[in-house]
């Protein structure tokens, strides 16, 4: 098990979940002084941050492995380094598309607000 001292950059996936995991039992449980817990929602944090800077890296390699026509798979080389953060997905703005015109009516812009994202 680790402890709250092992360097984020040196836990491996599994190790940082096990710690956020412990340290969510202790934070729902109620029974920390008020420092403490403090100390471990920081700490949790930036577990929670690792674990999804893992699973990016892990999406990565797995997205660059491409099935070749004749069915072998290969991988293509990734050129980001494993430290490097995964940034967040950002939001992307409703799309803009154009009516069709109907009887020569001019056109005129929509905005699709129905996208999920």
């Amino acid at each position: 098990m680790t402890t709250q001292t092992t360097p984020l950059h040196q836990l491996s996936f599994e190790n940082a979940l096990a710690e956020l995991e412990q340290i969510v039992r202790g934070l729902e449980s109620g029974q920390m002084k008020l420092e403490d817990a403090i100390s471990a929602y920081e700490r949790g944090a930036a577990l929670r941050r690792h674990c999804e800077a893992r699973l990016g890296e892990a999406e990565m390699r797995v997205k660059a492995i491409v099935q070749k026509a004749d069915g072998s798979l290969s991988e293509e080389e990734l050129n980001t380094p494993a430290d490097q953060p995964i940034p967040a997905r950002r939001k992307r703005a409703p799309t803009r598309t154009t009516q069709r015109p109907q009887d020569d009516a001019p056109s005129a812009p929509i905005w699709d607000d129905n996208i999920p994202f």
